[in-house]
């Protein structure tokens, strides 16, 4: 059976690379991404796609330009629409400059291909093909989800500990990392720093919070 694709378009700018994005990829249905400024192009745009093309088309706005929202976004459209569609594909092509880093980001921490759109030519982004939520575990989440709620950082692995509830050899092996397996340090989404008395305080990155909201949402 031939997988059904679900393309989202990220508005903003031209939007004749959505047409691009179209001609050059398959799609099902297509999603607009606009953000309350690009509403009316947004409109226009879905009744001449599903006048020319009888494609279905989805309009969703985006409150603001911020990765965070991005990631909600597109998350919750993927968790709705996985049932009906196997395989999905951003076009950033059409996007200003601050969606643009939204999207790729989004793409990225999703695992869902993308392409942006120079002249008349899409170009494929170099976006893994897997999640990188899925290569962090449940310890590892429970343990980002503990700092996130001591406001970020936390001062010392025993408070992280009783937070938590796991013990502090286990909490320094995912944090820090083995042989074995990269630690949340390693994988960017925590920062490590040495306190008083040797303690290790522990902070969240952009990263690690990008993910947190992706896991929860």
């Amino acid at each position: 059976m031939p997988l059904k694709t679900l393309q989202v378009a990220v508005l903003g700018g031209d939007e004749d690379a959505v047409l691009v994005g179209l001609r050059n990829f398959p799609a099902h249905k297509i999603v607009l991404l606009a953000p309350r400024e690009s509403m009316n192009q947004a409109e226009l745009l879905a009744g001449r796609l599903t006048g020319m093309l009888r494609l279905t088309v989805e309009i969703k706005e985006l409150r603001d330009s911020s990765i965070m929202t991005m990631l909600e976004v597109v998350g919750r459209l993927v968790r709705n629409e996985s049932g009906s569609f196997q395989d999905f594909i951003i076009n950033v092509g059409p996007a200003v400059k601050s969606l643009t880093c939204a999207a790729v980001t989004t793409a990225f921490v999703h695992g869902i291909r993308a392409f942006d759109v120079v002249g008349d030519q899409p170009v494929i982004l170099p976006i893994m093909n897997f999640s990188y939520a899925k290569v962090i575990t449940e310890p590892k989440l429970e343990i980002i989800r503990a700092i996130e709620k001591s406001g970020g950082e936390i001062e010392s692995l025993e408070k992280l500990s009783l937070i938590s509830n796991l013990g502090k050899p286990l909490l320094s092996y995912h944090i820090r990392g083995s042989r074995k397996g990269q630690g949340l340090e390693d994988l960017g989404l925590v920062e490590v720093e040495r306190g008083k008395r040797g303690r290790l305080r522990v902070k969240l990155t952009g990263l690690g919070r990008t993910l947190l909201s992706t896991a929860i949402t």
